[in-house]
């Protein structure tokens, strides 16, 4: 006869796994509709996990401050991104995988731009946030660096960090564009940005 699953037996890593990640997006999603509502600074963890309906010990599982919870999403972007850069870079020139990723990503981005909005918004009226988001952006930047240097193997430090400075400095810029015009499309704008760029020697 074989063994059933009985209540006390561990769930298979899998299905932990999305339930993990359903627990996160909820906290995050809910973190955003207060922060959209109230303002960033004006709402707490503590009204994040009542409206969200779980404990404070919940949400501090998944994030260590309000402040990850609101760049969440942003930071799964920077993953994929990553990902897909490491994966471009076996058999494209660093320079031009980050470029490929570079656009990959902001197709990604196109249905977020409501998200976007909302960010710069909650970024003018708080100065705390706008010194985080830069700290933030910061870090994502030495991240996407760091992969940048190790398809390099170390090859011309310097030059490496000037490109990709500049290749993440453009798409921004394109991306601030895309996010106060309704009538701009993201990728074509990084397109642009992109290649207003001096090309490498």
């Amino acid at each position: 006869m074989s063994q059933s699953l009985s209540e006390n037996s561990p769930e298979p890593r899998g299905l932990r796994e999305r339930k993990k990640a359903l627990v996160q997006a909820h906290l995050v999603a809910t973190a955003w509709e207060l922060f959209a509502e109230r303002g960033f600074a004006a709402v707490t963890v503590d009204q994040i996990v009542e409206a969200a309906g779980v404990s404070r010990s919940s949400f501090f599982r998944y994030f260590d401050t309000k402040d990850a919870a609101l760049f969440h999403n942003t930071r799964l972007a920077l993953d994929n991104m990553e990902a897909d850069f490491e994966f471009r870079s076996r058999s494209t020139p660093p320079r031009q995988a980050l470029h490929q990723s570079l656009l990959q990503a902001a197709t990604e981005y196109e249905a977020r731009r409501g998200e976007y909005r909302t960010l710069r918004r909650l970024m003018r009226e708080d100065r705390v946030l706008r010194a985080s988001a830069a700290e933030y952006n910061q870090s994502l930047l030495a991240e996407m660096t760091s992969a940048y240097l190790r398809q390099l193997g170390g090859r011309d430090e310097l030059s490496a960090r000037v490109e990709v400075a500049v290749m993440w400095a453009a798409a921004t810029v394109a991306l601030e564009s895309w996010v106060r015009l309704d009538d701009e499309d993201l990728l074509a704008l990084t397109v642009r940005a992109l290649a207003a760029l001096p090309q490498a020697r």
